[in-house]
């Protein structure tokens, strides 16, 4: 009995060699940049949950930030007229225009104005045509049917440098008719202009 007693005694001195002696510490000040979480009750193996100082969360800098360079502005270059080939007058219009204008020489200004009508009637979008009845409504003194004729006679002959000074020159006279000096002027401008060079 008394040797059992030994060596449970040596038994027990042996491993209380092996275990590190409890130290008492006082609690350390919590610091909420430091602090370690409990660790989570019922297992799992996690281990203690850190919490992040707030100063190691990244924030991008301002500076740092680089913008995407914006589109380049490319100027608009205005689009070239298509060109066009001048206007010309079919045979049958040719010859009702030489009729008319011999009719308008002799001051039969009626029966040049229905002979060109006729002109008209074969070919109701040829500028020429436009420009001769202006010219005749300019030798009758009506003036504004002259203007409007010959912008008429403008829009239908765009792209053709040589109708377009025609045109221009008739709106300038018939302006000029009527006392409106300056826009005759800006007019008759556009028809040199318009000129093919």
């Amino acid at each position: 009995m008394r040797r059992t007693l030994l060596a449970l005694t040596a038994l027990l001195a042996a491993s209380a060699c092996s275990v590190a002696p409890f130290r008492a510490e006082p609690p350390a000040a919590a610091s909420a940049q430091t602090t370690a979480a409990p660790p989570a009750r019922g297992g799992g193996g996690a281990g203690p949950a850190m919490q992040t100082p707030a100063e190691e969360i990244f924030q991008p800098d301002v500076e740092s930030v680089i913008e995407e360079p914006s589109a380049p502005v490319i100027p608009r270059t205005p689009k070239e007229r298509p060109r066009r080939p001048a206007a010309t007058l079919s045979p049958a219009s040719r010859a009702l225009v030489t009729q008319a204008e011999t009719q308008r020489k002799k001051g039969d200004l009626p029966g040049a104005s229905v002979t060109l009508d006729r002109a008209m009637r074969i070919e109701p979008n040829n500028p020429l045509l436009w420009i001769e009845m202006g010219r005749l409504r300019m030798d009758q003194r009506n003036y504004p049917q002259a203007e409007s004729m010959g912008r008429k006679a403008l829009a239908m002959s765009v792209g053709d440098d040589t109708t377009q000074s025609a045109a221009w020159e008739l709106i300038g006279q018939s302006l000029r008719a009527r006392g409106r000096n300056a826009e005759a002027e800006e007019a008759l401008n556009k028809s040199r202009v318009a000129v093919p060079r």
